[in-house]
């Protein structure tokens, strides 16, 4: 997932008041005193820059479909409610849960963002699974934020606690899916790869196959 810094402004405004500050103890229409303001408003501004760097955001998907694109970012924003609901729940457990939902979620994202043809695979995470869960979390947010709960706020709050688990298992596996012929493609490769270099002699296990081969041809001869 791609990301871009926004640069903070506060080290801007460090700096001009560096210049207000110089402008009102000594006077700043001699060079020197003009060249030493300009020095130290840039010292100070980069030195600010270190301690207010800025924030970095995701940048919006873009998978050049332009109806697939309106899609995904919909599902980001689906993605930013889960992180807002995340920050305001203390279980740890709770929050561990939601965040490999993120995870996995940012990945799947991602991937269908690299190979619009993926959309197809993950269409019911993108429509549903994904949608519903953010909202599941919007209201636990909501239930938990009131002061006194009933039985049935309680009842709710809870299926929904017991319930993180399993969903952030099911979009580990929806990941995991997006890449499964891949993946076995890949695991075929390697092992074609390692099979023929054995049999040329260039892994350990092939040369020690040719070295038995010269013994046995040393003992013929």
């Amino acid at each position: 997932m791609k990301t871009r810094l926004i640069k903070s402004a506060i080290p801007i405004y460090i700096a001009a008041g560096v210049w207000i500050i110089y402008g009102l103890a000594l006077p700043l229409y001699r060079l020197t005193h003009i060249l030493t303001a300009a020095a130290l408003s840039i010292a100070a501004y980069f030195i600010s820059a270190r301690f207010f760097p800025g924030r970095k955001v995701e940048a919006d998907l873009a998978s050049g479909d332009s109806k697939l694109d309106q899609e995904l970012k919909g599902n980001m924003n689906d993605l930013d409610k889960l992180r807002q609901a995340n920050a305001g729940i203390d279980s740890q457990v709770m929050t561990n849960q939601i965040d490999r939902m993120v995870t996995a979620g940012k990945s799947i994202l991602a991937a269908v963002a690299e190979k619009p043809s993926r959309a197809d695979q993950v269409r019911k995470f993108m429509k549903y699974y994904l949608p519903t869960s953010a909202k599941l979390l919007e209201q636990y947010q909501t239930m938990n934020a009131f002061g006194a709960k009933g039985e049935h706020i309680s009842k709710a709050m809870k299926s929904v606690e017991n319930s993180l688990g399993l969903i952030a298992d099911a979009f580990e596996k929806q990941l995991d899916m997006i890449y499964r012929d891949e993946a076995v493609d890949i695991t075929s490769d390697v092992q074609v790869l390692e099979t023929m270099m054995a049999g040329d002699g260039l892994t350990s296990k092939g040369i020690k196959e040719a070295m038995k081969e010269d013994e046995k041809q040393c003992q013929t001869n």
